[in-house]
């Protein structure tokens, strides 16, 4: 019983220092902790100033727009300071001279599907001849070689990639003779046609689309260049723009 009341007092003693101690207090932030707003992505610094980082740029751009890209000779008008041909790309972006002829005759076009101005020409793929056409955009007519060793073996290799193009849709008619003009052919299809045509050494093909020329004009025409000489090897041009040789 006297340890009991000895014991008392000691716990009281060393409980009262617990028991006292105050309660912890919260530490107040300081300006300095709060995040740097440069830090921030919607934020841009210029001149030690802050903005709205969009804007910024925004307002820099109508400032300093970029430098339109040069212009190359022949892109979106016609051009002849290449000495070679009349250079003209509607759309190409460093157009070039066609390499080969092909016994086109721009001005025999121009008369005969009644083009008031022909442009020139480019290559892409095959060699492209452009006319002004009033009301809507340029018309072109398109030449290239072919293979097939005349133009109805290459009409009929036409007609069958042809076929399988339009498997889905409106079937294609097959090649028929052009009108007044032996040994070519001639194809029409959603708009768009090709001649196969005789007389050289390689079945060249010509393509356009029907709105440009009429069928009974572009008859005449398909017979102009099939009666063009073939240029022998290494003939220079006859002049900027192209032009038929005459057969001797």
């Amino acid at each position: 019983m006297v340890l009991r009341q000895r014991l008392v007092p000691w716990a009281a003693l060393v409980l009262l220092p617990a028991l006292g101690c105050p309660a912890p207090q919260p530490t107040a932030t300081k300006i300095d902790d709060h995040p740097d707003p440069r830090a921030d992505e919607r934020v841009a610094e210029r001149n030690g100033s802050l903005y709205s980082a969009d804007d910024l740029a925004r307002n820099l751009r109508e400032a300093n727009p970029p430098a339109a890209a040069p212009q190359h000779p022949g892109t979106g008008k016609p051009d002849e300071s290449n000495g070679v041909c009349r250079l003209y790309a509607p759309k190409l972006e460093n157009p070039e001279c066609c390499r080969l002829e092909y016994g086109f005759d721009a001005d025999v076009v121009r008369r005969t599907c009644g083009f008031p101005i022909y442009f020139g020409e480019s290559f892409h793929y095959s060699c492209g001849y452009y006319f002004h056409r009033p009301g809507g955009p340029p018309a072109w007519f398109r030449m290239t070689f072919v293979p097939g060793k005349t133009p109805a073996e290459a009409a009929a290799s036409h007609d069958r990639h042809l076929a399988r193009l339009s498997a889905s849709g409106k079937p294609a008619a097959p090649s028929e003779p052009v009108p007044g003009v032996p040994g070519a052919y001639w194809s029409f299809h959603d708009g768009l046609a090709w001649a196969f045509l005789p007389g050289w050494s390689k079945v060249r093909q010509l393509s356009w689309r029907e709105r440009n020329c009429d069928r009974d004009a572009m008859a005449k025409v398909i017979a102009a260049i099939t009666a063009a000489a073939e240029p022998p090897p290494d003939a220079e041009r006859l002049g900027l723009v192209p032009k038929a040789r005459p057969k001797r």
